[in-house]
């Protein structure tokens, strides 16, 4: 870029435990630049832009590093599915402002919304940089190794568990199924984390089970009567997009046009399990704490996010466009990763699967291979609990 162009930055989707720490980095590198004149947030995603609600930030760095390891999107995001008619009223408020670099911090959503626009932008004779920064607790994205938030989710349903445990063996006189909801979304790399720190088939959780797959209710009844007859109470873990042969949806419960999720299944699961087996069960859905949870954000996590986001920046100075600044791992041990650009044509809005090696299905646990990938992220810190006596 020949002349001074402004950076807008805006946040979509929902929010991680460091989604302000990427916001931090993409203002700290564009204030940084002298290729910049101004930088300006997006308030609520796109939502902002429709709405002209824009706010200055190259003038409050300091107050967005303050903020930046506090969880909650500090600009407010948006689920808005951009429309192809609105393509060309977003790309003229954009001229109007002067934006030269467009910065998006989301998940799969937002990729399709940065190679849509960079696409249109391109068509139109304009050179604006739309730049893609990773973020999500789902770790569902491709082109990168993992997402910035995923590991802090990873780290606090493992030792969420963990506590949960402590709290079942002080109750052994009291028998239930515990059944815990986990976020995560369709592919099963949250909800696998909750074993992170399962040594034995009989550990806690004893039943863990992944979005991946549609399973029989049979199949999870007898999981149940198998699980309890070992050791009486026994804790499942239930992902909120769980997918099951013969159990009926809600229509009293809500239902996410957005992402699909089946609205209140660990409460119907305990249902038809109490109905079919008659053993106790308890709900513990978390929800937003994956999200919020403090003492429980990974180092590595804060660190990644906010690479990423001065990242963004300087690649979109460059010219870069239409893509996303990735994670690649060039070392396991010691845990090392370098940040590249990826090209969305032909990924964006895809999940990434959570492979069949990283999970022992028949233990309900993770394998060596998830462990080595996922304990770095999430700071590799095994919870300091101990059972009795």
């Amino acid at each position: 870029m020949s002349r001074k162009r402004n950076v807008l930055i805006g946040q979509s989707g929902g929010p991680t435990p460091v989604i302000n720490m990427s916001l931090y980095g993409a203002v700290e590198e564009a204030v940084r630049q002298d290729a910049v004149d101004q930088v300006f947030g997006m308030k609520n995603g796109l939502e902002g832009i429709f709405n002209r609600n824009l706010i200055s930030l190259g003038d409050r760095l300091e107050e967005v590093r303050r903020i930046a390891d506090q969880p909650g999107a500090i600009l407010g995001t948006s689920r808005h599915p951009l429309k192809e008619e609105e393509y060309g009223d977003l790309l003229a408020r954009l001229e109007e402002w002067d934006i030269g670099v467009f910065c998006y911090i989301g998940g799969n959503g937002s990729s399709r919304t940065v190679e849509a626009l960079h696409r249109y932008a391109r068509s139109k004779g304009s050179d604006i940089s739309f730049v893609h920064i990773p973020k999500t607790i789902d770790n569902d994205l491709i082109g990168t190794d993992h997402t910035p938030g995923y590991g802090s989710a990873a780290k606090f349903i493992s030792h969420m568990v963990k506590l949960f445990a402590v709290d079942m063996v002080s109750l052994r006189t009291t028998s239930k199924i515990e059944i815990i909801e986990a976020l995560g979304g369709n592919k099963g790399w949250l909800p696998a984390a909750s074993a992170l720190f399962k040594q034995h088939e009989l550990d806690y959780p004893n039943l863990v089970y992944l979005p991946d797959r549609t399973y029989e209710m049979d199949t999870i009844l007898a999981d149940c009567e198998r699980a309890y007859s070992r050791g009486g109470s026994v804790m499942m873990i239930v992902p909120d997009h769980f997918r099951v042969d013969r159990l009926e949806k809600n229509p009293l419960l809500p239902e996410d046009p957005v992402r699909g999720n089946n609205a209140g299944v660990g409460y119907q699961v305990s249902q038809y399990i109490t109905a079919e087996l008659g053993i106790p069960t308890r709900v513990t859905a978390p929800y937003a704490l994956y999200r919020i949870a403090p003492g429980y954000t990974s180092r590595v996590d804060f660190e990644e996010a906010r690479e990423l986001g001065q990242a963004a920046v300087s690649y979109a100075l460059q010219g870069f466009s239409g893509g996303m600044v990735g994670l690649h791992r060039v070392s396991q041990s010691p845990y090392k990763c370098e940040i590249r650009w990826v090209d969305l044509q032909g990924i964006a809005g895809q999940e990434k699967s959570f492979p069949d090696h990283y999970w022992d299905a028949r233990m309900h646990m993770p394998t060596q291979a998830f462990l080595d990938y996922v304990l770095p992220l999430a700071d590799g810190n095994f919870p300091n609990v101990k059972f009795e006596l």
